[in-house]
């Protein structure tokens, strides 16, 4: 029987990729700076710590997913996913707030929006004419308007927690791998955000494209300094694609969880964007 707590001070794979993240957690805190932007900080701290308390998940991926080594591992926990989380939540919360960044996706959101409301209109004509003109009538979509008073902010924040609970719990019983249950929980729980909260979905899709950009290069440096890393994670249950040395499983979990939690200060602290 495995020793309980297991104690390795050398430097391994895992922490190596950890060590670089909160390197460029450190730069997103310097950028946030440098561009005059000190009232994020708050915010970059909230999601930095916030997603740090989700290290105490790992028990569910190791090692379903995988099992990584680790300078101190309790059972199934280890040292190095509570710094991961710390590292990620910061970057994915408060990447997209930069100013640049932040434009560039709001311009590319609402330009996918109107593509997308340009089609839908045409399908509409092009149905109303064939089957019922008085479907036109119906065609505007009326957004929904959620108070400000700090009952309706609770009220939408149990709503949150309830419905991603529920889904992950639903997506279990799939009989598929837990980081595929974690990436349908991660789109479900965005799409309802999405749902409830559009000035909101510029920022879920820059999160989604901007936090997996970023944890590529990690991805990629990794396989270069630690070629060997990727024999951690549990293959035959996985879909045996790989992207750039990684498995995609990897690339499916940045994307997913950009999309997830880009939004999250915005949505638990009912802020307005």
């Amino acid at each position: 029987m495995p020793d309980l707590v297991q104690l390795d001070l050398s430097m391994n794979g895992y922490l190596f990729g950890c060590t670089l993240l909160m390197a460029l957690w450190f730069l997103v805190y310097a950028a946030l700076m440098i561009t005059g932007r000190r009232e994020e900080v708050p915010e970059f701290w909230w999601t930095s710590l916030a997603c740090s308390t989700l290290g105490i998940t790992e028990p569910l991926f190791v090692p379903e997913y995988w099992d990584p080594p680790s300078v101190l591992k309790i059972d199934r926990w280890d040292l190095e996913s509570f710094l991961f989380c710390f590292a990620v939540g910061g970057i994915a919360g408060v990447l997209t707030e930069l100013p640049r960044i932040k434009a560039f996706f709001v311009w590319l959101y609402f330009a996918i929006e109107r593509v997308i409301r340009s089609a839908l209109r045409l399908i509409v004509v092009l149905t109303a004419r064939r089957f019922e003109p008085r479907l036109l009538a119906h065609a505007p979509a009326s957004r929904l308007r959620i108070a400000d008073d700090s009952a309706k902010g609770r009220l939408e924040n149990m709503i949150l927690i309830t419905f991603f609970l529920a889904l992950f719990g639903a997506t279990t019983h799939l009989g598929i791998n837990v980081i595929y249950d974690a990436a349908f929980t991660c789109v479900g729980t965005a799409a309802l955000i999405a749902w409830r909260r559009p000035d909101l979905r510029w920022q879920i899709v820059g999160g989604a494209i901007t936090f997996m950009a970023i944890y590529t290069i990690v991805l990629v440096v990794m396989d270069v300094i630690y070629p060997d890393f990727y024999d951690y994670w549990n293959h035959p249950e996985l879909s045996g694609i790989w992207l750039m040395g990684a498995p995609i499983e990897e690339f499916v979990f940045a994307f997913t969880f950009g999309l997830f939690w880009a939004p999250m200060y915005e949505v638990w602290k009912e802020v307005r964007t």
